[in-house]
């Protein structure tokens, strides 16, 4: 293990994988609310507005796809300008923003996210 971050090869025990999955679950159920309450963009908490910004953006092939899909299911556009997204996003990150796109448009109604000023 290096700098705290553990790489894909080595094995994580259970309760890291909880805890992982918790957080996941916390930043998810933080979306939703924060859509369904319209609150802009800019005045959400940073772990649930990065892990927003990178689900719309980012991803390749299949998540690139479900990126373009989750934009068009919030009617959202996908630029970012001035928004704080890492260059490099943590494997916590990415596990969020692919828990984003794969369960969002699921739990939001169509158009929920047209208010957030992208």
């Amino acid at each position: 293990m290096r700098h705290g971050y553990r790489t894909i090869m080595e094995p994580y025990d259970r309760n890291d994988l909880e805890t992982f999955i918790i957080h996941e679950n916390k930043i998810l159920e933080d979306c939703i609310d924060l859509i369904n309450r319209r609150i802009p963009l800019a005045d959400w908490p940073r772990h649930p507005r990065v892990a927003f910004l990178l689900a719309i953006q980012s991803g390749e092939k299949r998540e690139a796809y479900k990126a373009f899909s989750l934009a068009r299911h919030l009617r959202i556009g996908r630029r970012f300008d001035g928004y704080d997204v890492p260059g490099k996003p943590s494997p916590l990150q990415r596990r969020c923003a692919e828990r984003i796109r794969a369960d969002l448009p699921g739990l939001i109604r169509l158009g929920a996210g047209s208010h957030l000023k992208i």
